[in-house]
């Protein structure tokens, strides 16, 4: 091999080190809200959005019409990423189709704002049902589940469901995307143990204090839905879902809890929009 071959080898190679290196350096090293000032390395290694996926964004998830072009092009990218890394199934008479594909990695990445290297890796596998399915393990109906075998399952009639109404505090891709999350963080994998420990505890001691007094006054008027009673994972599952769609009024509810959640998640919507409703 002649002196300039072994010239452009090494060439490459110093090119392909240094451009790893950058991206270790970002993914490590820069604080702060990552989603929202570590845009360099990801201009590196941006997925380009499918277009036949945009519509569906653009409808169902307001916060991108508020985005810059540079984080609306980064919140796209990270779906694409989304979607390329599952394998996404149906029961019953349905099939995949683009829309489903789109709100489900939307959701996902909607609440994964803070960590732009969180993908859910521990989750390969998403199966749609049409309706509520009848599960085995429980021996009950279900709208949506997460297991630690790394599958996402999900009604589809309930999914959109939570989509009908952007501000009722009710959305299943995001309660199931929390369940999913707080998984994703114990279970060992490519990007666990990324939620605060001691934030995390802060909050459920917050989280407590709701629940008690939703279970001793059953009847009386809660910011909360009832079901969020049922334990700490539910809780927190329906928290993220006020969080993103009730940012406001959780805050006036419980400017305390709501602060918390935005330092677990990494981000606060009233802060990239502050008139958010």
């Amino acid at each position: 091999m002649n002196s300039s071959s072994d010239n452009t080898i090494e060439i490459i190679i110093i090119i392909a080190f240094a451009l790893y290196s950058i991206s270790l350096y970002f993914k490590y090293n820069l604080p702060g809200s990552a989603f929202l000032k570590n845009k360099l390395g990801r201009h590196l290694f941006r997925t380009k959005l499918n277009p036949v996926y945009r519509p569906y964004l653009e409808k169902y998830f307001p916060v991108l019409s508020k985005l810059n072009e540079d984080d609306k092009l980064i919140f796209e990218s990270r779906v694409q990423k989304f979607i390329n890394m599952k394998t996404f199934k149906t029961r019953g008479e349905i099939k995949v189709t683009p829309e489903m594909k789109a709100l489900i990695a939307g959701a996902a990445i909607q609440i994964t704002m803070g960590y732009p290297e969180v993908y859910f890796s521990h989750f390969r596998t998403i199966i749609i049902y049409p309706d509520k399915y009848f599960s085995r393990l429980t021996r009950k109906y279900h709208q949506g589940e997460v297991n630690q075998l790394g599958v996402i399952v999900l009604s589809w009639k309930s999914f959109m469901e939570g989509f009908s109404d952007p501000r009722d505090g009710v959305n299943l891709g995001y309660h199931e995307m929390a369940h999913a999350l707080k998984l994703q963080d114990i279970v060992a994998n490519n990007d666990y143990s990324f939620l605060d420990t001691y934030t995390m505890r802060a909050f459920e001691k917050e989280a407590m204090k709701e629940m008690q007094i939703m279970k001793e006054n059953p009847e009386g008027a809660s910011f909360f839905r009832e079901y969020s009673a049922t334990n700490m994972n539910e809780f927190f599952a329906v928290a993220i879902e006020n969080f993103i769609e009730k940012p406001n009024e959780f805050k006036k509810h419980n400017s305390n809890l709501y602060l918390l959640l935005a330092k677990i998640l990494n981000f606060d919507l009233l802060e990239i929009f502050p008139y958010s409703s």
